[in-house]
This record gives C-alpha cells, structure tokens and sequence, in this order.
C-alpha cells in the first residue's frame, strides 16, 4: 500500500450545510489549535477553489471564515492544530478524480508526523493526547454535520473497482474503514450494543444516533501494524473496505 503520510477522512453530506452547521464545525477546532488566538480571529486560511486555480483569501476574522464558506460551492481550509496542520475541503464536484470523494461531502486532511511514535518518553504521553485530541475532532465534526456516511484511512481515500461512493454511503452495512462513521440505520442493524463495545481504538455515540470509530490508533493501518480491523469487522459482521481505486 502506497502511503502518502496523511490520514484523509470524509463526510458524505445530504445537503449544503446552513451558516449556523458551519459555526458549529469551526468552534469544534478552537480548544484544539496550536497557536495563540484573540476571541474571534483564527490563524486559517480559506480558498475558493475554482477548477484548477485557487482564489487565495487569506483572512483571520472567524465570521469572514464562515462567511467564504457558506458563499462558495467548493472551498479548502487550513486549521492549525496543536498536533499539525488540518485540511478541512467542502466538494460537490461529481468527476473529481482525485483523492476527494465524488459527491458532495466534507473531506478532512492531517499529516501523521505529529501522531507518530517517538523514543520521547515524555513526548510520548503528549502524542498519545494528540491522538486522542485527534479522534475527538472527528467525533465532534461528525456530531455537527451529522454525515450519511463518514469514511476514512491512511494513505489516500480509496474504495473498490466495482463499487461507487454513492451506493456505500447508502448502505445499511458499510464496509470498515479505519476511520467510520456509521448512520443510525446502520448502527440498529448491526446491533447497537454491538457497535458500542467493537474492541476499536475510539468509539463515540453521536447525539443524533449514529456512531464515530476510529478502528486504530492514529496513524496506524489496516493490515500494516496489527489485526485489529479483523476483529472489529468480525465483531460487527462487516467486510474490511477495498482500497484499490482512489477518488
């Protein structure tokens, strides 16, 4: 498996997200980020993005944020965290053939080098709550835009040949990502008790009934480090994601 050192998650949405949704997301970041801020102004960088140029608009001004967001259909954020960089990305470009979904969704970005293992022994502790602080944001994220599907791995966003984004995100059983996040419907068919107690690194359960896993410790994979997203899947009667072709 090729690895481009990222961990790339996405929320598959049913509709454009309202102002108020937008706050709510943004806020989600503020006891996370790494750097000094005033009450309302964020060290980020927001884009248009408009085909294969991008727009740079920088600003600091939290409601001028949010206000780039909710006026363009496609737009790029860079979110400095106390552990790295986040890439947040809104897209509803349907021949997106790149590592970003193909229909609308919220797309996260992060580099793992803040979340990898260190012969620190003091540092280790401090990574190991990055990892934690990690898994909270997307938990959280995923409680505000409350997603249809959420998905997520290592190495680049990828599903398999014969299947499609749309169909998965409609699924009552999903496949297992090492990053998931599982609708309401999904987690009473599969057993709610069954989802809370899956033997995965972080379990969450969301307000509105559905469910945050994140299957490893970040930034583990499936397959690579150890064999946990078999157990999960066992316990869950899922199949593990095929990761063949990348959006």
């Amino acid at each position: 498996m090729e690895d481009y050192d990222t961990i790339e998650i996405a929320y598959v949405l049913d509709g454009e997200p309202s102002i108020a949704i937008y706050k709510s997301l943004f806020e989600v970041f503020t006891e996370y980020l790494g750097l000094d801020y005033e009450e309302d102004v964020y060290s980020i960088r927001a884009r248009q993005i408009n085909g294969y140029n991008n727009n740079v608009d920088t600003t600091g001004k939290y409601d001028d944020v949010i206000q780039t967001l909710s006026s363009y259909p496609n737009w790029s954020v860079e979110i400095p965290l106390s552990y790295d960089e986040l890439t947040v990305t809104r897209t509803i470009d349907s021949h997106n053939l790149t590592s970003k979904p193909s229909c609308e969704s919220i797309y996260f970005s992060t580099w793992i080098y803040g979340l990898k293992d260190t012969d620190d022994e003091e540092l280790l502790e401090t990574v190991k709550q990055y990892r934690r602080n990690f898994a909270e944001i997307h938990a959280q994220a995923a409680n505000t835009l409350e997603p249809k599907w959420g998905f997520g791995r290592r190495g680049g966003l990828a599903i398999g040949e014969d299947e499609a984004i749309e169909e998965l995100a409609t699924k009552t059983r999903p496949p297992l990502y090492e990053y998931n996040v599982f609708r309401a419907e999904t987690v009473e068919a599969i057993g709610r008790e069954q989802v809370l107690s899956a033997p995965a690194y972080y379990v969450e359960e969301l307000d509105w009934g559905g469910v945050f896993m994140a299957v490893t410790e970040p930034p583990k994979q499936c397959g690579h480090e150890c064999q946990q997203c078999d157990e999960v899947a066992d316990q869950l009667g899922l199949s593990l994601a095929k990761t063949e072709r990348y959006h």
